[in-house]
């Protein structure tokens, strides 16, 4: 049987490719491709399509044939194309995580370099979900959207939390509490004096995730940081949230050395804004059995707005 970790490089060397068909090839008929949604939270719920009235480019769950019929069109937006690279994978027997970059030119003017998690779901040789995490800000500064404005919250049930399998995703799950308790000294506890901490920048493009760490950062909530630098944010978290922040990992993809995390954020900003992310963590693991790097990929459309960094990003 085809594995995971094949079927979704294929599907990316296809869309690597800008062949629609190939893409195609891989999927189940039902299969479904997610997108987070910006400032539109209901419409980002993976168990829901919001219909033709979604949001554009960040356009939530939707048959990923009808995504396969968008994709055709790529060289009507890219004239030259646009790649993606994959930087990093893995997979289990059903689910391979591909963490990639893209490059082009959209309307053959605008610089598009997105980073992204792909998290594909493969049931007997096809894809029946993808779960593609990436920097929304970003897309939505260079896209010509539409819907990219509207606003609503999700106040859909929480999902059944995850349950680790191995010592590397009870990692994951301890460090996800340290920062739903804001207890910096917990995080540091998990990670290795070294451990950084890389998040995308929206329309400031920072440097990605193989990048040098970035010893005096601007925002220490993007680019490669160190995590002892980055802890003093989780502390603040009392403040920033005085009725408390959660996170909720409903999906764990373990391997020996790296662990992806699929989680999702609740709280009320001290600013009275909901806060509600959806994350795919991707934890690096030493063999001291403590993280290394944290790769965390979420909504920044939604996260920049709730956090008022949208102004200060550059263009």
């Amino acid at each position: 049987m085809t594995s995971a970790h094949s079927v979704a490089l294929a599907m990316m060397t296809a869309l690597d490719a800008n062949d629609a068909s190939g893409v195609r090839r891989w999927f189940a008929p039902n299969a479904y491709w997610w997108v987070d949604t910006g400032l539109d939270r209901a419409s980002g719920r993976f168990s829901a399509d919001p219909g033709e009235d979604r949001p554009w480019p960040l356009h939530g769950r939707m048959n990923a044939m009808d995504k396969c019929d968008l994709l055709a069109g790529v060289r009507d937006r890219f004239p030259s194309g646009v790649r993606q690279t994959v930087r990093r994978s893995f997979a289990t027997d059903h689910i391979a995580v591909l963490e990639v970059e893209g490059d082009g030119l959209f309307a053959g003017v605008h610089p598009y370099r997105n980073r992204y998690c792909f998290v594909i779901h493969v049931v007997d040789g096809l894809i029946v979900s993808v779960r593609e995490y990436l920097d929304t800000a970003h897309a939505a500064a260079v896209f010509e959207g539409r819907n990219l404005n509207r606003r609503s919250t999700d106040d859909s049930p929480w999902p059944p939390e995850a349950v680790p399998t191995s010592p590397g995703g009870a990692l994951a799950l301890a460090f996800l509490a340290a920062i739903s308790t804001a207890d910096a000294d917990r995080l540091l506890a998990l990670c290795t004096a070294d451990a950084t901490w890389w998040a995308d920048g929206g329309r400031l493009r920072t440097p990605g995730p193989e990048a040098p760490v970035d010893l005096n950062p601007g925002l220490l909530v993007v680019g490669r940081v160190l995590i002892s630098a980055r802890a003093a944010r989780i502390t603040a978290l009392t403040t920033t949230y005085p009725t408390g922040l959660t996170l909720l990992a409903h999906r764990i993809i373990e391997t020996p050395h790296l662990v992806a995390v699929e989680a999702v954020s609740r709280g009320t900003h001290r600013t009275g804004a909901r806060y509600e992310n959806r994350y795919a963590f991707v934890l690096t693991f030493a063999g001291s059995g403590r993280i290394t790097e944290v790769r965390e990929y979420c909504d920044t459309r939604h996260a920049f707005d709730v956090y008022g960094l949208t102004d200060r990003q550059a263009p």
